[in-house]
């Protein structure tokens, strides 16, 4: 019923899909495998995508393999993600991938249910694992896209970090099988248009269709 009802979201998907949103390919987006997906969806987690971006790269040179981050000196890698911020996460990286070597023979998983037994990993870093590393499809629904759910069809947000379910509800009228618009181009998009703060309605292919920009905006 909810879908029907905002039906007008998978318009407005449609429609973003034929526009490029990201200016830049970020780095583990270039080389692709599942271990540098995993890799960047760990440290991801709360942290901002420029930040990682910076320092991506030498972080997977220094551990190229998830053996390598398994076996890793824990000194040496808080040193590492010191930079990002992240030194704290440290003894998680080195737990997930510990545990996907001694469950998964070094595999990173490819269902939701193994992902979400690894130390570390929730919901939204399972899905984004199983889109961007495998191509499944689906809609890793992070604070951004959520949040651009809420702005667009009025919805209250709920939850201020896991949304509500009638929010979640909707995510299937995202989905790249249904309209054709990338997982990548729709966290782009809630990262770089819809921001938090500021949101760049005047440059949003879907302002004249948003409930956030007629009811708050334009009053």
């Amino acid at each position: 019923m909810i879908g029907e009802k905002f039906s007008y979201l998978s318009k407005a998907s449609a429609e973003l899909s034929r526009h490029r949103i990201a200016e830049t390919e970020l780095p583990w987006r270039k080389y692709r495998t599942p271990y540098r997906i995993f890799l960047a969806e760990m440290l991801l987690v709360r942290t901002r995508t420029d930040v990682v971006a910076d320092h991506f790269e030498r972080i997977a040179s220094r551990y190229p393999t998830i053996e390598a981050l398994a076996f890793a000196d824990e000194t040496e890698l808080r040193e590492m993600l010191r930079p990002l911020g992240l030194s704290k996460r440290v003894p998680y990286l080195i737990k997930a991938a510990r545990y996907i070597c001694e469950n998964h023979n070094g595999e990173i998983p490819t269902d939701v249910e193994s992902l979400l037994k690894v130390p570390g990993i929730g919901a939204y870093t399972a899905a984004a694992i199983l889109t961007f590393a495998y191509g499944q499809g689906l809609v890793p629904a992070d604070v951004n896209i959520l949040r651009f759910v809420s702005r667009f069809t009025g919805l209250e947000m709920g939850h201020a970090t896991k949304g509500s379910q009638e929010l979640r509800g909707l995510l299937p009228l995202l989905s790249e099988a249904n309209v054709g618009l990338s997982a990548e181009n729709l966290l782009d998009f809630t990262r770089l248009i819809c921001k938090a703060r500021k949101p760049r309605c005047n440059v949003c292919p879907l302002s004249e269709h948003c409930s956030y920009f007629k009811n708050t905006l334009l009053e």
